[in-house]
């Protein structure tokens, strides 16, 4: 045997380990990872009356690990969105409180609103709810 073959027929099974190895923490990784859902994700409102309008979601955590939710933000300055915690262990959930004041601005008329949570989830690091409501023009 020369030197050339002996160094072979030592890194193969070397770098078939190492190959199971990092396939191994890959799959490791993605088991112990949160994710994030949102029920509704989306809610159709119909027609409403130019007032205060107050929604609950309710913000999941269907994965194996901690979600934690970095930052909540709103599409408009008209719209808040408060999330109880912003922590939520595997198998459970938060609720997320919207509110929208359609008077404060004299809003009318078909209005869509998105509120985005950023969070740990690898695969969908920015989720949405979202709510439609036709807003009706005040009488005067």
């Amino acid at each position: 045997m020369t030197i050339l073959q002996i160094k072979c027929s030592y890194f193969r099974p070397t770098l078939f380990l190492l190959v199971l190895l990092v396939v191994g923490l890959l799959t490791a990784c993605s088991k112990n990872a949160p994710q994030i859902s949102i029920e509704p994700s989306l809610r159709d409102l119909g027609t409403q009356p130019q007032q205060m309008i107050d929604l609950i979601f309710e913000v999941k955590n269907t994965g194996n690990a901690d979600l934690v939710i970095e930052k909540v933000s709103v599409s408009c300055a008209c719209t808040t969105a408060e999330l109880e915690k912003n922590t939520i262990p595997p198998g459970e959930s938060a609720k997320l409180r919207v509110k929208f004041d359609p008077a404060k601005d004299n809003l009318f008329g078909q209005i869509q609103r998105v509120i985005y949570l950023r969070s740990n989830d690898p695969a969908k690091p920015e989720a949405e709810a979202e709510f439609r409501v036709i807003i009706q023009k005040p009488e005067g």
